[in-house]
């Protein structure tokens, strides 16, 4: 069976549409998928198994992107066309069947996803890696474990909860036998100088796992006690990993993005430009924490 999946651009939600291709590689044994995904993205499916095809596309002005797309795909003929872009695109195609997704904003996105499907099964984001991957990711760290991740930032400034929280949070008697890994892009650094001091403390084991590639990254969260952050691609990440998973919401709608099958906690108020960080207490999510590791 030739599948045909045209799938998100950012990474959470690439993470979050896994549940879709999964279904049909247990459903299809002997299919063989092509991949429209982005330069953002691409490193999730390194070890995606059936995999024919990776076609890496990034928008273009007039969306010309779609006229690329088209002329890798144009030529086939497909089984299964699955669209979560809702293009144009799946109808230019032949195919004997497509599927087009058309979201909404109150359900969860695996649950709009099972829905879609048509399904009764348990469907579950899940990203792929084998025992060699996390063998080789216990290689790179270079202090032993029990390990607790944090990835302090995303996309979006209003999202995340103020730097100075987490190094108050560090310091309470709970993190005192981990190893703490803090991760993300070294671009999004806003607050230099607290990262220094988080990274550089004395009493607290710490590594810098900024800007590890994803593919490298998912194994890792698979060894981690716990993952706390902010609602990004790496909270995703970390619990399609396994990992048990805090995600610290504010402005964005945890109803439909929140960790699957794991623990959000809102902000009490919601930030804007003007609110520079999550309305959270440092006890609130200690609290959370302990219940977890208990």
């Amino acid at each position: 069976m030739r599948i045909l999946f045209i799938g998100p651009t950012r990474v959470g939600d690439t993470i979050l549409a896994t549940s879709i291709i999964n279904h049909y590689i247990n459903k299809y044994k002997s299919s063989e998928f092509t991949v429209v995904s982005s330069s953002v993205s691409q490193n999730l499916f390194k070890k995606m198994p059936q995999l024919q095809n990776l076609i890496i596309i990034n928008k273009m002005r007039f969306s010309l992107h779609w006229l690329k797309i088209w002329s890798k795909v144009f030529f086939f003929r497909w089984d299964l066309v699955i669209d979560l872009r809702s293009s144009v695109l799946s109808y230019l195609v032949i195919t004997k069947e497509r599927k087009i997704f058309k979201g909404n904003n109150y359900d969860h996105k695996v649950v709009q996803f099972t829905k879609f499907l048509d399904t009764k099964e348990k469907i579950i984001p899940k990203i792929w890696f084998d025992k060699n991957d996390v063998e080789d990711a216990k290689k790179i760290l270079p202090v032993e474990g029990p390990y607790i991740a944090i990835a302090p930032y995303s996309n979006w400034k209003s999202k995340d909860w103020d730097l100075l929280n987490y190094e108050k949070l560090l310091q309470r008697n709970i993190f005192q036998n981990y190893t703490i890994i803090l991760t993300g892009l070294s671009k999004d650094i806003a607050d230099k100088e607290i990262m220094e001091n988080l990274l550089s403390q004395k009493n607290l084991k710490v590594l810098n796992l900024f800007d590890v590639p994803l593919s490298q990254m998912g194994p890792i969260f698979s060894i981690c006690d716990l993952f706390i952050g902010s609602d990004s691609g790496l909270m995703h990440l970390a619990a399609s990993s396994g990992c048990k998973t805090i995600g610290l919401f504010g402005p964005t709608d945890d109803r439909v993005y929140g960790p699957w099958q794991n623990i959000v906690i809102k902000s009490k108020t919601i930030p804007h430009d003007n609110i520079d960080s999550l309305n959270i207490s440092i006890e609130q999510v200690e609290n959370t924490i302990k219940d977890i590791l208990s």
